[in-house]
């Protein structure tokens, strides 16, 4: 993941001013959830006023809806540099799709600023315009889900995979590698990364049971 952008860092040809408002709201958001956060709270951690806030962001809504679309672009910016190194290795089928399965999981551990923000919907969720929702999905779940698509047709056009409907492969590979790590750490036993190669090696060998063609 070198050189890509951790969520919250400064972009560059970007107003200082911004980048601190939205470190903060990132801050406050997280500290007292989406409800209970005020906007001169977020302009007081940003160490600017609210009339500069308002320039950059014309209500609460838009400013967090700012927020986790960018920190969603910058994790699924990540996610597709980590597939596409992993893919070039020239690995074997197991190998490859293991590097998605891997690259989703350790997603959780390395942007939990993100993940933070997302789960703040899922439990706030009637708080939230359907617009908030429509620009996150489309910057970060729908484009890593267009990403594992675009590389299980590639598997399909070298004869490894049968695939008819791609979306639903991604999906199914998805819940596959990632969902028993979910659930530990949910549990409050977060899996070590042993533990996660273990996971995803068995989620894509399901996987496979289902989608390998005869000939691989």
């Amino acid at each position: 993941m070198d050189g890509t952008d951790q969520p919250g860092e400064p972009r560059r040809g970007r107003p200082a001013k911004r980048d601190a408002i939205t470190r903060a709201a990132r801050t406050v958001f997280g500290r007292d959830g989406y409800a209970r956060t005020t906007t001169d709270a977020i302009a007081r951690e940003a160490g600017v006023s609210t009339r500069t806030l308002y320039k950059h962001f014309p209500s609460k809504e838009r400013l967090f809806t700012t927020v986790l679309a960018e920190s969603a672009t910058v994790v699924a910016d990540a996610f597709v540099d980590q597939v596409e190194r992993g893919m070039r290795a020239g690995a074997g089928l197991e190998d490859r799709l293991a590097v998605i399965g891997r690259a989703l999981v350790a997603h959780r551990a390395e942007f939990p600023e993100h993940f933070a923000l997302v789960r703040m919907i899922d439990v706030e969720g009637p708080h939230f315009p359907a617009e908030l929702r429509e620009e996150w999905q489309e910057a970060g779940r729908r484009r890593v889900r267009r990403e594992i698509a675009h590389r299980l047709q590639e598997l399909a056009a070298e004869g490894l995979l049968r695939v008819t409907d791609p979306e639903r492969a991604a999906l199914h590979l998805i819940a596959l590698t990632t969902f028993e790590s979910e659930v530990r750490a949910e549990e409050g036993e977060p899996p070590t990364p042993e533990e996660i190669t273990e996971m995803v090696t068995a989620g894509v060998r399901v996987f496979l049971h289902g989608y390998r063609t005869p000939q691989s």
